[in-house]
């Protein structure tokens, strides 16, 4: 009997059949959706029972500030990875953006200074789309290429020291609160409220999990697949660069050095988060709970005295292991991965 089946009498009859009825829907549920919030929700309470601290308005806030840029840069991350792609150029685009929006903003305004960081990184993304799509070079090595690239003209521009001196009125951006919530995280909040649209409610978000699911059938269905895969880096680098301003407005300065863990931490929350490796599969709510769960993991083991090199391996141990649950699920659930 099919499950279609089993949903069907459980529809026309009582007892027995809502039994039925319910075990199919349950059997139905992707336990890689569910697991996640409660790993999250598992954290929270060891911590709370770990931390003082922890459980508090302060610390939350503290979370929601430090989580704010990771989550812009795991949204736009989301877009590549769908798409059966991933950028290992984010932490430089970050870096570049950073130093790009010090030097223009101390020269002429605020404003132009945050465009011209902006700029930087859909020029980042533009480059990223075109060496991949037009040069038919992997992901991997061309945004490895770019992350050299990108890493080195931001120190070369800087030369190699933090650009201080920026407008106070522009700083002030990390201290803001609206109605309570840090102004980065309501910054964060749009980004996701946009990615979700845009994935859930376009032509691109279909189109975007059509080629990360089979680029080739995609194509004989008529979409341009080298377009696609351009804007999705595109978009990728364009949240990397939103991620830089906000980051740039905490420090205080232009780093040429900021942003080096965001690649893997980035990944991490988009793997972490339900997004399959090889396309096609995964929401950008999951890469929320993802972004909730790095970012609260390292707010915790920063309480309990953990050192970053520790926090490194857990997080690497825990993307390792993520990555084979889900290929075991996968398999078990006759998905093609």
């Amino acid at each position: 009997m099919s499950v279609t089946s089993v949903d069907t009498e459980a529809d026309r009859s009582g007892g027995d059949g809502d039994g039925l009825g319910r075990m199919a829907r349950l059997r139905r549920i992707d336990p890689r959706d569910a697991g996640l919030p409660l790993a999250v929700l598992a954290l929270m309470v060891f911590f709370t029972a770990q931390s003082s601290v922890f459980f508090t308005v302060a610390n939350f806030q503290n979370v929601g500030l430090q989580a704010a840029a990771l989550a812009l840069v795991a949204f736009g991350q989301c877009f590549v990875v769908l798409s059966a792609g991933i950028d290992l150029s984010v932490g430089s685009t970050v870096a570049l953006s950073s130093v790009v929006t010090a030097i223009v903003m101390k020269d002429t305004s605020i404003p132009v200074g945050i465009l011209a960081g902006l700029g930087t990184g859909i020029g980042v993304g533009l480059v990223n789309g075109v060496v991949i799509t037009v040069l038919r070079v992997v992901p991997f090595v061309a945004t490895l290429a770019m992350l050299s690239v990108a890493s080195g003209l931001a120190l070369s521009w800087s030369g190699g020291t933090p650009i201080a001196g920026l407008p106070s009125g522009f700083t002030t951006i990390a201290l803001t609160r609206v109605g309570g919530v840090p102004l980065p995280v309501v910054i964060a909040a749009c980004a996701f409220l946009v990615g979700y649209a845009v994935l859930r409610h376009t032509r691109l978000g279909r189109y975007l999990y059509a080629v990360g699911g089979n680029a080739e059938a995609a194509r004989l269905a008529g979409v341009d697949v080298r377009v696609v895969t351009a804007v999705a880096y595109v978009v990728c680098s364009f949240f990397a660069a939103c991620g830089a301003v906000v980051l740039t407005a905490r420090v205080s300065s232009g780093q040429p050095t900021l942003g080096a863990s965001l690649a893997l931490e980035s990944v991490a929350a988009v793997v972490i988060g339900g997004v399959s490796l090889f396309g096609g599969r995964g929401s950008i709510v999951g890469v929320l709970f993802g972004v909730a769960f790095v970012s609260i993991l390292s707010n915790g083991l920063n309480l309990l005295n953990v050192s970053s090199y520790t926090q490194l391996l857990i997080l690497g141990v825990a993307l390792v292991a993520v990555i084979a649950i889900d290929r075991r699920i996968s398999r078990g659930r006759g998905e093609e991965t």
